[in-house]
């Protein structure tokens, strides 16, 4: 079954052949043998019959009815009626001609006189009402089966985005006990100490003990508002502010209304986490990490820009890079698979230097 519905095309011929294959089956067990008994014409019925009704839904209504799924529901059911009754007319059509050149036109003219008409139309009326019930159950299952398809891979996408969350967590962990992030921390701690500041370092271990107490407490694969979002920030930058001092320059353009947003929680951290190892621990003053977030429309824009001096002319490279690009590829990937095409992950150069990562998802306050 997996080889099966692992490919939507494969899966469209074996599903239409089985089908026609079976519909013939039962022509010939009950219609054809009603209409001409057992006999090599009724086989030859049967054949024509099925063989029209497979060419028609593949040639005709299967691209119609693909074009139709793109379209928003009322015009969907427009298109879906529309066409249906039209190819139901056009199978009695082929039928018409078909059996015309294979049994003679002798059951035609049959028809003509019981009806009283020559008009050739009206000679086809009788049989589109079957013609419609065939196409009629073929349009139900083609779009059933579709329609299934599409909840699936909506499902395993929300399970990949789970996944990919739950990797973004064990990263975020990862940095967090990294021994480089907890030996500069206390490293720096130690310093302060023989310096005889004590007020400094026992500051800097608040600020650890509330960014590690934050990390163990939080969520991370359920969405969070903006405002924790930017709590956790707060409480990882603080702690590089001490460590860096005047080297790093923190500003935050935060609109009120979109505090109240839900984002993917820990989102914003690998930008962070990127702007501080390779662009302000880079330059010995002057460093400045700016955070933006804007309600525009339906949507929240985002951005984490640096001035670090060793962006590329062509931002894209980070994403290629194995060992500078993974945590900002997580985000991209989890933007793809939480928004699909209503997300969008920019890498700019700033000016006059510098790195800024932007993003747009839609603007959410239910969570």
């Amino acid at each position: 079954m997996n080889w099966l519905f692992a490919d939507k095309g494969r899966m469209f011929w074996v599903l239409q052949t089985a089908g026609w294959l079976g519909f013939f089956i039962l022509h010939v067990l009950s219609v054809s043998t009603f209409v001409a008994g057992r006999s090599s014409d009724s086989l030859l019925y049967s054949v024509a019959s099925s063989l029209i009704g497979f060419l028609t839904t593949s040639i005709l209504a299967r691209p119609v009815y693909r074009f139709a799924r793109r379209q928003g529901p009322v015009l969907l059911l427009l298109i879906a009626l529309s066409s249906t009754i039209l190819m139901a007319f056009a199978m009695s059509a082929m039928k018409a001609q078909t059996f015309g050149i294979l049994f003679g036109n002798a059951w035609m003219d049959m028809r003509g006189e019981a009806f009283g008409t020559s008009n050739y139309l009206l000679l086809l009326v009788p049989d589109v009402p079957v013609n419609l019930f065939l196409l009629g159950s073929w349009a139900g299952f083609y779009f059933g089966i579709n329609y299934y398809l599409n909840l699936r891979n909506e499902t395993e996408r929300a399970v990949l985005a789970a996944r990919l969350a739950d990797q973004a967590q064990l990263k975020m962990l990862r940095y967090q006990l990294n021994p480089h992030f907890l030996f500069n921390t206390l490293n720096a701690i130690s310093t302060l100490v023989l310096e005889q500041d004590g007020k400094q370092a026992n500051k800097m271990l608040s600020q650890l003990s509330a960014f590690l107490r934050y990390s163990l407490d939080s969520d991370p694969l359920q969405k969070t508002s903006l405002a924790e979002e930017i709590r956790a920030l707060e409480l990882y930058l603080e702690i590089e502010k001490t460590r860096f001092g005047d080297r790093l320059t923190v500003s935050f353009d935060v609109e009120e209304e979109a505090l109240n947003a839900y984002v993917p929680s820990l989102i914003l951290q690998p930008a962070i986490e990127n702007a501080i190892k390779y662009a302000i621990a880079k330059i010995e003053r002057g460093g400045e990490i700016r955070i933006v977030a804007k309600h525009k429309g339906r949507n929240l824009c985002m951005e984490v820009c640096d001035n670090g001096p060793e962006a590329p002319d062509d931002p894209n490279e980070l994403l290629r890079n194995a060992k500078t690009g993974v945590g900002l590829v997580n985000m991209r990937d989890r933007l793809v698979y939480l928004y699909q095409d209503r997300s969008s992950f920019k890498l700019e150069r700033a000016e006059p230097q510098g790195l800024c990562v932007r993003l747009t998802i839609p603007f959410d306050t239910r969570g």
